[in-house]
């Protein structure tokens, strides 16, 4: 609160120079301190020195002076509504830092002060990043100091800086501060590489997908299970709940289908389902290899597998639809439109396979239905880049 309250008295001060530099043309050595005051500000506020919209100017020409006094009035007003909004909540003070981050400053500027911060963690920790590719296979890129390769950071800032409006919508649309610090966290790992930070993120009472603070389910539900696995989500499910009225589980693997098979035969009600679910009816393929949890559908491989949409392939209403299928949750979403929208159904949806997955699919939910509440979990254990959050559409 102090140093807001001095930065405020900078800003004032500055203020007021500027205003009267409109009337009297102010001497170079006092411009340059201004500048010099401005750039502490910035650094205070944003993390740089300099916002990405900021020129340089030719002081000497009358019209680029004023273009310099009507930049610095843009700059005053933004400041004066950053001090406005550093106030309050802790949660609500990180969302404004993290967002005003990527709304004002250059994204060659975050890139380099990310890898800079990342060059000076421990070069343990450095060294367990070279081994991502391998243990998250949805990663579309690489964080290898070796090579100089920061591809996943460079990704990441991209996302931020094309979905930060989305990330203020989000922010806004959570119903509590439990997922609104999720969110703040998981953002602000990408970037500073807090390892303890996200672990206490990390949801220890329930299982994954099953927050009985978030979830209520009974006798006469009909749960829809999309990358069911081998069951182990379904046992959760009947764990947590103890009841349901049928359960229609996906699986598009031959072995792991053949382990779902045996893992749930002592349960009623159970329609197993060798299919992909998607936004249209057709056939792709599956590889049967090394990481069984991973399989993503493509367009050529060692299976054929049937695609389905739920709207054409499930025609009883549905009560929840829990979704982890590796990056093709927004077209499952599509796929089942016609249920989401006269139906309603409590919507569980990992959201971490794609960068812009944790901004995209709350605003495609809400584009086909606009009264979901919004919530958010993480329950990425022991991990070293942020995985396994769910998205719940309540």
């Amino acid at each position: 609160m102090q140093e807001l309250e001095q930065i405020k008295s900078v800003v004032n001060s500055i203020k007021t120079i500027i205003k009267a530099m409109e009337s009297k043309r102010a001497a170079l050595e006092d411009i340059r301190n201004v500048q010099m005051a401005a750039a502490e500000i910035n650094s205070r506020l944003y993390h740089a020195e300099k916002l990405k919209f900021q020129k340089d100017y030719c002081l000497n020409e009358e019209k680029e002076y004023f273009a310099y006094l009507a930049e610095n009035a843009k700059i005053i007003s933004i400041w004066e509504q950053s001090l406005q909004r550093r106030t309050g909540k802790f949660v609500d003070i990180e969302f404004w830092d993290l967002y005003e981050y990527f709304k004002y400053v250059d994204i060659n500027t975050i890139g380099q002060s990310v890898v800079q911060k990342f060059l000076s963690l421990p070069e343990g920790q450095r060294i367990e990043y070279l081994s991502l590719p391998y243990r998250y296979t949805f990663l579309q890129h690489k964080i290898d100091f070796t090579k100089d390769d920061y591809s996943l950071i460079h990704q990441h800032i991209e996302t931020m800086a094309a979905e930060v409006e989305n990330y203020r919508w989000l922010y806004e649309h959570l119903a509590d501060y439990r997922s609104k610090a999720a969110l703040n966290g998981i953002i602000r790992y990408w970037f500073e590489f807090d390892i303890k930070k996200l672990h206490a993120l990390c949801e220890t009472v329930f299982p994954a997908y099953y927050d009985l603070d978030i979830l209520l389910c009974g006798k006469d539900d009909t749960i829809v299970d999309l990358g069911a696995y081998t069951g182990d989500s379904i046992q959760d499910y009947i764990l947590a709940y103890g009841r349901y009225k049928r359960i229609y589980a996906y699986e598009i693997t031959p072995s792991t289908f053949q382990a779902l098979e045996k893992n749930v035969s002592d349960y009623a009600n159970i329609i197993l389902k060798h299919k992909g679910v998607g936004s249209k009816n057709g056939k792709m393929f599956v590889n049967d290899g090394n990481h069984p949890a991973g399989n993503k559908l493509l367009e050529s491989g060692d299976a054929e597998v049937e695609t389905v949409t739920l709207d054409h392939d499930i025609c009883e209403p549905i009560s929840v639809i829990k979704m982890d299928i590796e990056g093709a949750e927004k077209d499952a979403i599509k796929g089942a439109s016609s249920h989401i929208r006269e139906e309603k159904p409590k919507l569980l949806v990992s959201s971490y396979h794609l960068p812009g997955d944790i901004f995209e699919i709350p605003n495609l939910i809400n584009s086909i239905r606009d009264d979901y509440k919004f919530y958010l979990r993480f329950y990425g254990h022991g991990c070293i880049w942020p995985c396994d959050y769910v998205l719940f559409a309540i």
